[in-house]
């Protein structure tokens, strides 16, 4: 054990936002590009996943704004999504909290600075 030991109470939650529904235009996304070949919603979900969300080289491309809508194909790849509702906060359902042991370390910036050396949690055996 080093000369100067510190002990820490960590914590940690889950919180969810949804943005406001958008409707989606399954009939126009068959003629974008790259055409959506689904029948499920979980096709949809994929395609929309991998060349929708995030994805300014589909929304800026000029068959996808003629087809889809320019303002439409902007809102559906949710590059800015403005207004979030939260729906679930973790911390409402109780705390899930342990202590740490360590020393503050800098160089440890995924530990919040604190060069843990041993923890303390709860064990439901107990």
């Amino acid at each position: 054990m080093s000369e100067k030991v510190y002990v820490r109470k960590v914590e940690t939650w889950t919180i969810s936002a949804g943005s406001e529904p958008i409707e989606v235009n399954v009939e126009a996304l068959r003629n974008c590009e790259p055409p959506y070949e689904g029948e499920s919603d979980e096709d949809l979900a994929t395609y929309l996943w991998e060349n929708v969300f995030n994805n300014y080289d589909w929304y800026d491309n000029d068959t996808n704004k003629e087809v889809y809508g320019e303002e439409e194909a902007y809102a559906l790849s949710f590059e800015e999504c403005e207004s979030m509702e939260e729906f679930y906060d973790s911390r409402m359902k109780g705390e899930e909290s342990w202590i740490q042991v360590g020393t503050p370390n800098p160089e440890f910036t995924k530990r919040g600075g604190f060069e843990v050396t041993a923890e303390g949690k709860y064990n439901p055996e107990w």
